[in-house]
């Protein structure tokens, strides 16, 4: 697959772009904190990636972590990165693509469901948010950090003409899509959306409905 190769090639510097200096200075480290304080229970973590996430999360309120990431390349920085933490044996990582989560897992039903900047390279984002939700126990809650359109006019506008510059030059990135209408149509509730950087990143927390109403 093209885009496992691809982030394959990239695993040995990703962390310069997504961990590196310049995330920093956007504060990308306190967003990803901010977030992850709200996993618990069972959690799934989509597109890992090296894992970034990992020192952010509360392990005292998880009951298993479990991460799948389509690249071993990917996977393989991961896992350092998990050992080097002293999380090896407490985290499950799993090769597997997004948009085919229930059968890489085996129908597994999770508490949190965890995605951060990666919504926007998915090929399928709506079908990668669909298979999340199917993920979710109802009640379970979907943690989202993700680059979004901006909805200070002039701004979105300059986003939607670069947008195809930006995607050649980013690994795919399409920054101009509108996250919560992926979470939404998905059938999740959204209960709180915070956006940072001039509104070019949204962080969205969403509620799996139960039968009866919506468990928070």
């Amino acid at each position: 697959m093209e885009l496992e190769k691809a982030y394959d090639r990239y695993a040995a510097t990703y962390d310069l772009l997504d961990g590196g200096d310049a995330a920093e200075q956007l504060g990308f480290p306190a967003l990803r904190q901010q977030l992850l304080r709200r996993a618990q229970g069972a959690v799934l973590e989509t597109a890992i990636g090296t894992g970034l996430n990992l020192p952010f999360y509360d392990t005292a309120a998880l009951a298993s972590l479990t991460a799948i990431d389509l690249s071993s390349g990917m996977l393989a920085r991961a896992r350092q990165r998990a050992e080097q933490l002293g999380m090896a044996d407490s985290v499950q990582l799993v090769q597997a693509d997004v948009e085919h989560l229930q059968e890489a897992l085996g129908g597994r039903a999770f508490d949190t469901v965890v995605d951060t900047f990666s919504l926007c390279v998915f090929p399928d984002p709506g079908a990668a948010i669909r298979e999340m939700a199917a993920c979710l126990r109802p009640g379970g809650v979907l943690l989202l950090l993700e680059h979004s359109r901006s909805e200070f006019g002039p701004l979105g506008w300059y986003q939607d003409v670069t947008a195809p510059a930006v995607m050649a030059a980013g690994k795919g990135c399409r920054w101009n899509d509108n996250v919560s209408q992926h979470v939404e149509a998905a059938g999740l509730k959204i209960k709180r959306v915070e956006r940072h950087v001039a509104g070019l990143i949204v962080s969205v927390v969403a509620v799996k409905p139960s039968v009866g109403g919506v468990q928070v």
